[in-house]
């Protein structure tokens, strides 16, 4: 599948981690092309296709897995439809539409 360079996903609800001044608020997702070390590491430390996606979100986003723990389904889903998209067999996410 012939993916872009680059995705930015919208959260349709930002995530808000900490309080107070200390409240850091994540609006988008921005994705590329994942790197070989980022899909050893997402399939080595997750034991569900969820766990596997939210981890490899994490790592190609550059945000805490915590914050790609609270997004809804729909966006988590198209961020792993994206990131699915640039292997054949990517990992599936087991969420459906």
């Amino acid at each position: 599948m012939d993916q872009p360079e680059e995705k930015v996903i919208t959260l349709r609800k930002p995530v808000v981690l900490g309080a107070g001044d200390n409240a850091i608020t994540y609006e988008k997702l921005t994705l590329r092309e994942p790197m070989a070390g980022e899909l050893e590491k997402a399939w080595g430390s997750a034991n569900t296709n969820a766990g596997i996606s939210i981890t490899l979100i994490s790592l190609v986003a550059g945000i805490p897995r915590s914050a790609v723990q609270k997004i809804g389904q729909r966006d988590l889903k198209e961020a792993s439809d994206y990131l699915g998209g640039f292997t054949e067999d990517g990992p599936e996410t087991g969420l459906t539409e």
